[in-house]
């Protein structure tokens, strides 16, 4: 019997845990041990306590489109999602003089909420610049994706200026953006890599000003997670080791020898590396080969102070403008943006916001925490280092990991991890693309807003969720002592809803049966769903006395009206005498198994038997044996 690997995982935000999950659930192919220096696990993940409210103050938001492989763990681990904002505004100092304010949350109030702006030609220029700045994206990328043989490595910069955008598009509009994504000062965003910045904007759906995906956020703040993770990493018998720093990592009798700052030593078979690429460098030291120094020693980080505080000075000056994130200005050593939190993650509060504000201009009042914190940045050089990781990938034992080998979020965090310990195992990469964006028909938009309406309206008791295909959340109703049943339907085609709200309950079984939706919970999520529907129906009748002299042929939804007259006069027209009997339930239990003697009844063809007793004693065993398997299931 071949002894286990030892495995030393070392950092332990989204891509060590992802990866020591990975190795983990891989059956005793790796005894794993997870080192993190800082108290807790999540690295980015961090969650405050503030008088028993939780406040996310790193990872904060994702959506079903560009993060499917974060979506698909977190359903995995049962963490529970709503639904977040992620609206912008930006309320900050041009270079030219005077103030712009704008924001996207509240329509045109918020658009203009600096009146001036609605009479400024160049304010409404800026918008037109918007819409054109699309199309030159989108052309861009088709025309680089086309012909790999044009350069990638012109910058940001470059492209606005072969572009010719205003200095307003620039200042009020294009580095906001970029500047609050990444955390970076001026001159770092004009800088960016221009393909990979356009190919983030593209992906994550940021060059349309409609048909943007839902934003949602972990329901109870991200720590949940992190404390899932760790449940079933311990469970599973990873060693994990918080507050202990990994100070250096070297070659020793064929494995590796982790030396932590305390002076304690471990000897490992392989290691992955779940840091900074610096940090990696740091703690390979002079056993860093070239190749290693070369790629990793491209991605660089810019730091940033981050205030968790109460001081509303520090959002627009118009409370029109109050977005999820508020840019206030950029200089040459940092970005300055507010996040809302309140908004962002969904919390009620009376008094005084909760807010997080990188690198303020000034110490803010209230403060509740500081933390400092790093971001990769989007550099041509990290662009083309990304590209030629491979190359150093498990070459000596050794497998690298993080965020910044993609955009630099959770979800290329988790990739990175779940792709080194697949490496590591000799596995094939099982990694998710991002989904195709649901994208309903007119028809289908109405049909959807109608049977949202209608949900909301009669679930009341319970919890069900409809996740579509790449994109939005509904969710009605809520879990209580009533009720504690909840079932989450994922839609793949927007069929559902026209068959929904055209043939009520009896479309929404044709929808199941046709594919149009199925259960995240594959076990309980139908039964689930019955429940709902069920206690809805009964707590319906017992406070509406119209509803309880409902019959079962009236629709709940008016608009199903034409397809329930159709099935009552299909229900009248196969009334039970003797002849129709018999061709009922020969429709209904043709399942044939030639020469099968009728002792073999109900799964005996029935349009063979032709004794009236026969065909009374086989429906009976079908009806038992079918209550029988539902008890048993």
């Amino acid at each position: 019997m071949e002894e286990e690997m030892r495995v030393a995982v070392v950092g332990a935000g989204v891509s060590g845990l992802a990866a020591a999950h990975e190795l983990a659930r891989a059956g005793g192919a790796a005894r794993v041990t997870v080192y993190e220096a800082e108290e807790s696990l999540g690295g980015h993940a961090r969650t405050a306590d503030v008088d028993g409210v939780h406040l996310d103050l790193g990872f904060m938001v994702f959506n079903r489109v560009t993060y499917p492989n974060m979506l698909e763990w977190f359903e995995e681990l049962g963490v529970e999602m709503e639904i977040s904002d992620m609206s912008l505004s930006v309320s900050t100092q041009l270079s030219g003089g005077g103030r712009c304010e704008w924001g996207s949350r509240n329509g045109l109030s918020g658009l203009l909420a600096q009146k001036s702006n609605a009479l400024r030609p160049a304010f409404w220029h800026m918008i037109r610049e918007i819409l054109k700045f699309k199309e030159d994206a989108l052309k861009y990328l088709e025309d680089h994706e086309s012909n790999p043989d044009l350069d990638r490595h012109e910058t940001l910069g470059q492209f606005i200026q072969t572009h010719g955008y205003s200095q307003l598009f620039q200042e009020a509009y294009l580095i906001p953006i970029c500047a609050s994504i990444w955390s970076c000062p001026l001159q770092g965003v004009l800088g960016f890599s221009a393909f990979f910045v356009l190919s983030f904007c593209r992906n994550h759906h940021l060059l349309q000003i409609f048909g943007r995906p839902q934003w949602l956020t972990v329901k109870g703040r991200s720590h949940t997670y992190v404390n899932k993770v760790r449940e079933e990493l311990e469970s599973m018998g990873c060693q994990i080791k918080t507050s202990c720093q990994v100070k250096s990592v070297s070659n020793f009798e064929g494995g590796y020898k982790v030396l932590e700052v305390s002076g304690s030593e471990e000897v490992y078979d392989k290691i992955i590396f779940g840091a900074h690429a610096p940090d990696v460098l740091r703690m390979l030291g002079d056993e860093a080969t070239h190749e290693e120094l070369r790629i990793l020693g491209a991605f660089q980080y810019v730091h940033s102070d981050i205030y968790l505080h109460r001081d509303d000075t520090l959002m627009p000056q118009n409370p029109s403008a109050w977005s999820a994130w508020n840019f206030l200005r950029t200089t040459s050593s940092g970005v300055s943006v507010t996040y809302w939190l309140n908004l962002l993650q969904n919390i009620e509060s009376t008094g005084r916001p909760f807010l997080v504000t990188l690198n303020p201009p000034h110490v803010p009042d209230h403060v509740l925490l500081k933390w400092n914190t790093g971001h990769p940045v989007p550099s041509v050089a990290a662009a083309k280092a990304s590209l030629e990781l491979q190359q150093i990938q498990g070459n000596r034992g050794i497998w690298f990991c993080g965020a910044y080998q993609g955009y630099g979020f959770h979800e290329d965090g988790l990739k990175a991890g779940k792709s080194a310990a697949q490496g590591l195992l000799g596995q094939k990469s099982s990694l998710l693309l991002n989904p195709k964006q649901m994208v309903p028909s007119w028809t289908e938009c109405g049909a959807r807003l109608l049977v949202t309406r209608f949900l909301n309206q009669y679930v009341t008791i319970g919890n069900m969720t409809i996740l579509e295909e790449g994109g939005t959340m509904f969710s009605f109703g809520e879990v209580d002592k009533k009720c504690l049943v909840k079932t989450v339907l994922r839609v793949h085609d927007p069929l559902f809803y026209w068959k929904v709200a055209t043939e009520a309950d009896l479309g929404m079984a044709d929808a199941y049966i046709n594919g149009y939706f199925s259960f995240v919970d594959k076990r309980e999520g139908l039964l689930n769903l019955f429940l709902i529907l069920i206690a809805n129906r009964d707590a319906q009748k017992s406070s509406n006395s119209a509803a309880s002299k409902r019959g079962w042929w009236t629709p709940m939804l008016l608009t199903a009206g034409i397809a329930s007259a159709k099935y009552f006069l299909r229900h009248i027209s196969r009334k039970n005498t003797v002849t129709q009997t018999r061709r009922n339930i020969s429709q209904h239990y043709d399942l044939v198994i030639p020469n099968a003697p009728s002792s073999c009844c109900p799964r005996l063809c029935l349009n063979v038997l032709t004794d009236k007793s026969q065909i009374l004693k086989c429906a009976c065993r079908v009806m038992i044996s079918s209550r029988f398997s539902w008890i048993h299931r």
